[in-house]
């Protein structure tokens, strides 16, 4: 078989075009797979990215479990009696630098499980949402035996133990001020029922505007007040931001058009490195 010059060179060309192109084709299909493996990562980097953290503009919102905010230089436990030991009863948000969850200092937020014990320092406070159970569910707030607390109890019962005082709240709004001497109780919504710490028998109902006063061993009549006192006892709670991650969904719309355009392009390589992987064979030439 006699083949010339011309058709020699022909051929040696093509198989080398042959081989390069089964070499570029092998490092395509590499980078699709490495791409198809590392895809999960990429999509979980944008998620986390598309998280921002925003101020909490109504903080008189409430869910079914309730909140507390409690003032600087203030300590307090928690326990929440429709969950286990160490479950978690929700979470915990800091303003300021020196909040300790169970001695532990927390920056911007925390989960908090039960009987924790709270203390906040100067110029710091701590707001808790508490975690949704049932109809049944109590909050158990122990040993806040010094400065100012804003609760509300939602469709949880909140019980609160002072120095001088047990507070019973469900469905319900309070400003609670404890000091040596005394703890003042006042009611901004709801209907609460205030006892002796010492002798839970003497006991009295507070309503809606009222104002209790309560020492070891006497509790005052309801006195009523008028808006601006009430504002004034909150007033502090105005000296705090807290803040929460929330989801960007504008940016969760971008990565998944961004997703979406990348398959594409991952599909349509795949499928024409399939539509090409039948380069015809070299002819023999006669």
């Amino acid at each position: 078989m006699n083949i010339t010059g011309d058709k020699l060179s022909f051929n040696v060309k093509y198989g080398m075009y042959l081989k390069l192109y089964q070499t570029l084709s092998a490092v395509s299909a590499g980078l699709l797979n490495k791409i198809n493996l590392q895809m999960p990562l990429f999509v979980v980097a944008f998620l986390l990215a598309s998280c921002k953290t925003v101020p909490m503009y109504d903080r008189s919102f409430a869910e079914r479990g309730g909140f507390w905010e409690q003032d600087e230089n203030s300590s307090a436990r928690f326990h929440h009696t429709s969950f286990t030991d160490k479950a978690v009863i929700g979470r915990m948000y800091v303003s300021g630098r020196s909040a300790l969850l169970n001695r532990d200092r927390i920056k911007k937020s925390s989960e908090t499980k039960t009987y924790a014990f709270v203390t906040t320092g100067p110029e710091t406070s701590v707001r808790l949402e508490f975690k949704p159970f049932d109809s049944t569910c109590i909050v158990r707030i122990e040993e806040f035996n010094v400065g100012n607390a804003y609760s509300d109890s939602s469709d949880c019962q909140h019980i609160i133990d002072t120095l001088h005082a047990t507070i019973q709240a469900k469905n319900a709004m309070l400003h609670i001020y404890v000091a040596s001497n005394q703890t003042e109780v006042t009611v901004i919504s709801g209907v609460i029922k205030i006892a002796l710490h010492d002798n839970l028998t003497y006991s009295i109902d507070a309503r809606e505007d009222q104002e209790i006063t309560i020492t070891h061993d006497s509790i005052s009549r309801p006195r009523l007040l008028d808006p601006d006192e009430i504002w004034r006892r909150i007033a502090w709670r105005d000296d705090y931001q807290f803040y929460k991650t929330t989801i960007d969904w504008s940016k969760v719309i971008t990565i998944a058009v961004t997703g979406a355009i990348i398959a594409a392009i991952i599909l349509l390589g795949r499928s024409s490195n399939r539509s090409t992987s039948g380069f015809p064979r070299s002819h023999r030439w006669k």
